[in-house]
């Protein structure tokens, strides 16, 4: 989410992808963000393809963070109970599917192929 600061009179005097003492949070197609970047030479679409590309990546990230966690845990470096409930039901259900897919390939590695 990016961030801006304004003056007194509400035009952006500062935009930044951390957060700004005294700025707020907008979306990255607010109208003012826009134009506050197009004005200084810079495209806003060059924006929105950075961000294209690093959605992309979300899902892997996901399960690579999903994976360090499993890491931790594994090596009693971290407790599931050191992670907030809502972390540990997110944990569980995700562990949970995963058991649930693993068993369904072993299943049909096992069954006989039908006619």
């Amino acid at each position: 989410m990016p961030y801006i600061l304004r003056d007194q009179s509400g035009t952006i005097i500062k935009a930044s992808a951390r957060q700004i003492v005294g700025g707020e949070g907008v979306g990255y197609d607010n109208p003012d963000l826009v134009a506050y970047i197009e004005a200084r030479g810079l495209q806003h679409a060059t924006i929105q393809e950075y961000l294209t590309e690093l959605k992309k990546t979300d899902n892997d990230m996901v399960r690579a963070i999903e994976d360090v966690i499993t890491a931790l845990l594994k090596k009693n470096i971290l407790k599931l109970t050191d992670l907030p409930k809502p972390v540990q039901d997110k944990i569980a259900q995700r562990t949970k599917l995963r058991a649930m897919i693993a068993e369904a390939y072993d299943r049909a590695s096992m069954a006989k192929v039908s006619s």
